[in-house]
């Protein structure tokens, strides 16, 4: 089994970067090989709204370091998404991988709804954020609902079996690694997913 993971910080050793390894502690004590993707790393472009993808559903016409591992993603078994939270929003390199992600957008005229995805669906799913916030600041939904709401568009177009949410609060004052009940349910929501 092969779990990948795209971590949309932008910092090394970041709070994101630890709950997608503690996720894959889980699936690789259990056997899966995992594979974590540092977007801010690579030569990653945004999407260019160019529809060339259209042509070939799946497949970003782009030449960049993001490309292949579309291709790669659907190859894989699950899949996990991190980002901080800035600004109440994906931190921009997680939105440009996000956008990315019309390439498997296609169109059908025999469809209901006249789109076709090219993704294989039924793969599990887990994202993951950390937020300098409070978690009491949910509670202002003006802030979050609609990230929360984009987060589940986002894989849910995806068409996955599961999707779990593992959220990590007060980032400047409590680093994830250091919280041992976040860091526990976090490796055993990567275990569910072996």
């Amino acid at each position: 089994m092969k779990v990948m993971g795209f971590n949309g910080s932008p910092r090394k050793n970041s709070n994101t970067q630890a709950l997608i390894e503690a996720v894959f502690k889980g699936a690789e004590d259990k056997g899966a090989q995992t594979h974590l993707v540092n977007l801010n790393e690579g030569n990653i472009r945004g999407c260019q709204g160019c529809d060339g993808c259209k042509k070939n559903p799946g497949r970003c016409v782009q030449k960049d370091d993001l490309s292949p591992l579309l291709e790669e993603l659907t190859a894989c078994d699950a899949l996990v998404l991190g980002t901080p939270v800035y600004y109440y929003h994906a931190s921009a390199q997680f939105k440009a991988f996000a956008d990315r992600l019309y390439c498997f957008l296609g169109y059908d005229s025999e469809s209901p709804d006249g789109t076709k995805i090219a993704f294989p669906a039924g793969k599990k799913m887990v994202t993951v954020t950390s937020r300098g916030d409070v978690k009491e600041a949910l509670n202002r939904p003006e802030l979050y609902d609609y990230f929360e709401e984009w987060l589940k568009m986002v894989t849910g177009f995806l068409g996955p079996a599961s999707v779990e949410f593992v959220h990590h609060y007060e980032s400047g004052t409590i680093k994830a690694r250091d919280n041992a009940e976040l860091m526990a349910r976090a490796a055993s929501v990567g275990a569910s997913l072996v």
